[in-house]
């Protein structure tokens, strides 16, 4: 599932190629996703985005949402099955989406305002405040997963941050001590500004410390990747760095 890293390699993907464009069409392939044919004829003033959102902000004073879900990816070489077709003056971009959960609508300042208003700090825009996280019992590992808590945090960078930080996943996130927060903190902007680093390509050439490595040696000390299941999650640490 595309996490903040990917969707913020998609948005540097996307502002430049349609910033200034007009919307001229949208071919709707997909009965779930309802697109008013308001936004044809607007113009992209900006894409951005806060945690997993992506914005495109439109002339009128209105936007368009975006949020990936599972598989959910935006295209400018058309593929086989797309649910969205966004035609503009400077190219089509294609919403793919195999497992069609993903989310694209049409919403005003207002609604816009109401969806991000309860994410929590965004890591890489707020300087990745953790304070929310230290209100909650439950275990770190499921607290980094609320998007009321951190936005943008999801399985993957969840378990990469805490190792980073020397964190057992199984902590309670209320008694983390202050210089396990910062190190909490810096460990979820470090895995994340690398996995942006990465590009494009980062699907492909991403390298893990421990995410998806179970049994294999830990990049620190070589103690063997553990994993185990978190609120239906998969987690993976290493015993011996993060005790």
């Amino acid at each position: 599932m595309p996490e903040l890293p990917e969707v913020q390699v998609l948005v540097d993907q996307l502002a430049p190629r349609l910033k200034g464009a007009r919307i001229r069409g949208v071919a709707i392939h997909d009965p779930k996703i309802r697109l008013c044919q308001e936004i044809v004829g607007r113009r992209i003033l900006r894409v951005w985005r806060r945690g997993k959102y992506i914005i495109f902000d439109l002339s009128g004073q209105i936007h368009l949402l975006v949020h990936l879900r599972m598989t959910g990816w935006l295209e400018f070489e058309e593929p086989k099955r797309y649910r969205v077709a966004i035609r503009t003056g400077k190219g089509t971009a294609y919403f793919e989406d195999g497992r069609r959960l993903g989310v694209m609508q049409v919403v005003t300042p207002l609604e816009l305002q109401r969806v991000l208003k309860p994410l929590g700090p965004d890591p890489l825009l707020d300087n990745c405040e953790l304070s929310r996280l230290r209100r909650t019992s439950r275990s770190i590992k499921v607290a980094l997963l609320d998007q009321q808590l951190v936005a943008g945090v999801g399985n993957i960078y969840a378990s990469e941050s805490l190792w980073r930080a020397r964190i057992n996943p199984r902590r309670r996130a209320d008694r983390l001590q202050p210089p396990a927060v910062r190190a909490l903190a810096r460990g979820i902007v470090a895995s994340m500004r690398k996995a942006v680093r990465y590009g494009p390509r980062i699907f492909e050439v991403q390298q893990f410390a421990v995410y998806g490595r179970k049994g294999k040696p830990c990049r620190r000390c070589g103690a063997m990747i553990r994993r185990i299941v978190q609120a239906q999650r998969s987690t993976y640490f290493c015993p011996l760095c993060q005790r």
